[in-house]
């Protein structure tokens, strides 16, 4: 923890590696424009991020290469640290468990997919902390963008399948049969698929983010099918 940081904003992410990340783009974009989409994202939630005050930001990765290799795109003061577990629930799971044993009072894990999301998004949901053990922020597909925490809850990860439209509502049955509280931040979407690149191409509001300019220029995706 850094002195007088007690937040931690952890942004949860593959790494740009083109026939791992966003396979479900991959009828509309090949491996090469994958990747270079996974960076416009980062550069746009990377961005984002380096506007919050008083918090510490951590990079966990996954995937087959090393996060090493790509310094060359992430800023300098995050903390970089590897994901652990055999699934999405045990990945968050354990990286929140890692950070409040650090000594933080605070966190969130934010997924790096998100583009359209802007800091006071992130500073709005860590503010409903004030009042709920967790706040989530539901993603437009069923499932989260963000899961905030004052106080490390494993049962938040109590979720039978993950990458469904039933992650969000499965979470908040558990946490009301624990006798959890907490908090909705605002809804945004992330990208996965055809649909969601149409939807967010559209909305002139992400015409600034370097995800809505690279697909904008993408010369793989008919101008009809982002919403010109």
């Amino acid at each position: 923890m850094t002195a007088g940081n007690d937040t931690a904003l952890i942004i949860f992410s593959r790494l740009p590696v083109g026939h791992e990340t966003k396979t479900r783009l991959a009828g509309l974009l090949n491996e090469t424009q994958r990747a270079e989409l996974h960076l416009a994202m980062w550069h746009d939630i990377f961005t984002e991020a380096l506007k919050l005050r008083s918090t510490d930001i951590y990079l966990y990765w996954t995937g087959s290469e090393d996060a090493e290799d790509y310094q060359e795109y992430i800023p300098p003061s995050f903390i970089l640290r590897k994901q652990e577990g055999n699934n999405l629930g045990e990945r968050m799971k354990n990286a929140l468990r890692e950070i409040f044993a650090d000594g933080y009072k605070r966190a969130a894990i934010i997924g790096a997919d998100i583009p359209s999301v802007r800091a006071g998004n992130i500073v709005r949901a860590f503010d409903l902390l004030n009042d709920s053990d967790i706040v989530i922020g539901p993603s437009e597909d069923g499932g989260y963008w963000l899961i905030g925490m004052n106080k490390f809850v494993p049962d938040a990860f109590n979720v039978s399948s993950w990458g469904n439209s039933s992650v969000l509502s499965s979470t908040s049955e558990n946490l009301t049969a624990s006798n959890i509280s907490y908090s909705l931040a605002e809804t945004l979407q992330d990208i996965d698929t055809p649909e969601d690149i149409s939807l967010f191409t559209s909305d002139k509001r992400n015409s600034d983010r370097s995800a809505y300019k690279y697909l904008k220029g993408c010369p793989a995706i008919c101008p009809r099918s982002i919403g010109d």
